[in-house]
């Protein structure tokens, strides 16, 4: 009897070894195949890396970053941590790349991370107690950091620390640089529904507002379409006032608003690359704005049926590849989507949870 009982757990073992290395050959294979569509459809881009934040949950300290190595097609999953020994933070707003530094805005930890983009590993850790930093832009050796304390920081590149501040707008949120001024939007988000519609002018020279620009509604995007002209999505209160767009021509100081529902949206070429995202149907449209004429076009994305909430939205100007990420229900994973400049879905990868923002190194 004992050799029979040895025998069949011998079988079962064998059984389950089996199983569990067809499992990890299955598995092994998939990644070869992602790795190789990813290879192939980054071509013609000079980046070695694309990154991708992960916001994460309000409260769950769980930020995290992960990133695509180019030449290989290896997606490495929470790349800060397993280079830096420590996790993101609380709630990550924002990331962009400026001169050779990687700047993260952490909110709701209220600090800055400053990364080297070619490893990942920390340089500086920028304490902001109480500021609640939001977005940040680079320009001329210094970075600016809208702040839900209704101030724009200015921070030197060459020491990493706050040299000054200037005061703006209600909560403010993105904000873009155009020459040597400074234009950043005003929520008025935190006072809801008693929300701002205006966007800052800062002199860059004195750091000062110089004035406001009425643009409608919860502004809380801003990208530049020339050296002339800004966009703006203004949400609206989520009900009775639908979001809509703003065109400022900064050479006659006009707005020209448009009536198409936008969420959010990236500026690449002669195009902005928009979605409009109905959050009671859990609902996407996908479309362009031509930026000569100001007229919406249909713009398809195969396969983007399957993407349950989009969150970010970006445009590889290398080879136009188009970048949409996917946070799901906030609860658990996200996705990380990739489009030819045409439309077609090239790859697929699964990444963190709340994935919004999204930059090329």
């Amino acid at each position: 009897m004992k050799k029979i009982a040895l025998v069949i757990g011998f079988a079962a073992l064998m059984c389950a070894v089996a199983v569990s290395c067809k499992k990890d050959n299955n598995e092994s294979t998939e990644q070869n195949s992602l790795a190789k569509d990813i290879v192939a459809a980054e071509e013609g881009t000079d980046a070695r890396y694309i990154y991708i934040l992960n916001e994460g949950v309000w409260g769950g300290n769980d930020a995290s970053l992960d990133r695509i190595a180019v030449a290989t097609g290896e997606y490495q999953s929470d790349v800060f941590a397993s280079k830096n020994g420590r996790g993101l933070g609380d709630v990550a707003n924002d990331i962009q790349i400026y001169g050779r530094k990687m700047y993260i805005v952490v909110n709701s930890s209220n600090i800055v991370e400053v990364l080297d983009p070619d490893n990942a590993r920390s340089v500086r850790q920028i304490q902001l107690a109480g500021k609640q930093p939001r977005y940040l832009v680079g320009h001329k050796g210094y970075v600016y950091i809208t702040c839900y304390s209704d101030d724009v920081l200015k921070i030197d590149t060459s020491t990493l620390s706050v040299v000054a501040t200037c005061n703006v707008g209600r909560d403010p949120e993105m904000l873009a640089v155009i020459g040597d001024t400074l234009y950043t939007v005003n929520s008025g988000g935190l006072d809801n529904p008693n929300y701002d519609s205006t966007v800052s002018v800062v002199d860059l020279a004195t750091f000062t507002e110089v004035r406001k620009i009425n643009v409608g509604m919860n502004p809380t995007k801003i990208v530049k379409i020339d050296n002339n002209r800004l966009m703006v999505v203004c949400n609206g209160n989520y009900g009775s006032v639908p979001s809509s767009l703003a065109v400022i021509d900064l050479g006659v100081e006009r707005v020209t608003r448009l009536l198409f529902t936008c969420t959010n949206l990236t500026v690449a070429g002669n195009y902005a690359y928009c979605y409009d995202f109905d959050w009671s149907a859990m609902t996407a449209v996908f479309y362009r704005v031509n930026l000569g004429t100001l007229a919406k076009e249909n713009f398809t994305l195969n396969g983007s049926d399957d993407i349950v909430c989009p969150y970010g939205i970006a445009v590889n100007k290398d080879n136009g590849n188009i970048y949409l990420t996917d946070s799901q229900n906030f609860i658990s994973s996200g996705d990380f989507y990739c489009f030819s400049s045409a439309g077609a879905k090239l790859y697929k990868c699964g990444c963190g949870m709340g994935p919004s923002k999204v930059v090329m190194w």
